[in-house]
């Protein structure tokens, strides 16, 4: 018999749900039928085949610093990075012509470090996935919270430590306060 083995982006549902299980505490919008698993493990399969498609690609680099939205070079963004201040970071990669895949992280004036991940449809730029961690590594491990999304906008599954008002998420890539500045 072949064993099943989770992958990278399935494993933190799977421990999210036997988690909230074990503490008797629900998930919001926990999948309890086929009908959302189904469309859970569809848009995971969609967002894989986005970052394997992009992730060989070079992002735009954007900063927001001054109340503004910047594109940077590589050597701004690296000497930005040191420096840990208030600031919000964003890399945002094209997938075929329209953007696809968004990374933005941002550093507190403490210099901690919150990071959040948008996976948009090709097809219309609406939301897909978002995944809200402490560190840009955890974006893809078992402490990432995360979020799937109908076109319309509507939540068809959440952990329940998804912080809904993240200002990083939005439902359409239009709508992110620095798509005008995007190349």
């Amino acid at each position: 018999m072949k064993k099943t083995q989770l992958n990278d982006i399935t494993r933190p549902l799977v421990i999210a749900l036997c988690a909230a299980t074990i503490a008797g505490t629900p998930l919001v919008g926990s999948p309890q039928n086929a009908s959302v698993a189904a469309q859970v493990k569809a848009i995971d399969t969609n967002c894989l085949a986005i970052q394997n498609a992009i992730m060989a690609l070079h992002p735009v680099h954007l900063t927001f610093v001054q109340s503004k939205w910047q594109v940077v070079s590589d050597a701004n963004w690296v000497a930005a990075q040191r420096t840990h201040a208030s600031v919000t970071f964003v890399d945002a990669w094209k997938a075929e012509n329209n953007y696809a895949w968004i990374h933005s992280h941002s550093f507190d004036a403490r210099g901690n470090q919150r990071a959040t991940q948008l996976c948009f449809r090709q097809s219309d730029g609406t939301l897909e996935r978002a995944r809200q961690a402490r560190t840009i590594r955890d974006l893809n491990g078992a402490s990432a919270k995360v979020a799937y999304f109908a076109k319309n906008g509507s939540v068809i599954f959440a952990a329940s430590a998804f912080d809904q008002n993240d200002p990083a998420v939005t439902k359409k890539i239009q709508s992110l306060p620095y798509f005008s500045v995007l190349p």
